[in-house]
């Protein structure tokens, strides 16, 4: 039997170092650019709301904030919106307006960059004027029950 410190992975007591994967890494880079958004930006932290969201396998990311629905949106948002009263409507939500969220932004900024939906992680919502974080709306929940990465 050998020691603690010795062996195989000698300089430990008990377990392996973890390794941060790729995914992870991804993750924490939009993480970051949320709150480096907020900080930055001219009234950020007075936005409603802030999320980040990054592509798993190309390792782009993104923020946005909530706010108008955009000009240009990926067809498959429309889709996806459709399934809950389409973009404009409430959806499943009596206050929340389907396209307006930071969820929405930022998954639509992705797409038009390339990005296929089914690599595409959210971060955790960011209430910007506390910094804590916020559960997703139903609105988003539905539209992106496969994107959030709790």
């Amino acid at each position: 039997m050998s020691k603690g410190g010795s062996g195989l992975f000698s300089g430990t007591y008990g377990q392996k170092k973890q390794v941060p994967d790729q995914a992870t890494e991804i993750k924490a880079k939009a993480e970051s650019k949320v709150k480096s958004m907020i900080s930055n930006r001219k009234g950020g932290k007075s936005k409603a709301m802030a999320v980040g969201a990054y592509d798993v396998t190309t390792g782009k990311t993104t923020a946005s904030f909530a706010g108008s629905i955009p000009s240009t949106i990926h067809p498959e948002l429309i889709e996806r919106a459709k399934q809950i009263g389409g973009i404009g409507s409430l959806g499943v939500t009596s206050k929340n307006t389907v396209g307006v969220c930071a969820e929405f932004h930022a998954v639509n900024n992705l797409l038009l960059r390339g990005a296929d939906i089914s690599n595409i992680r959210l971060t955790k919502p960011i209430r910007p004027r506390t910094g804590k974080h916020m559960p997703f709306c139903d609105n988003c929940k539905k539209m992106f029950s496969d994107l959030i990465d709790d």
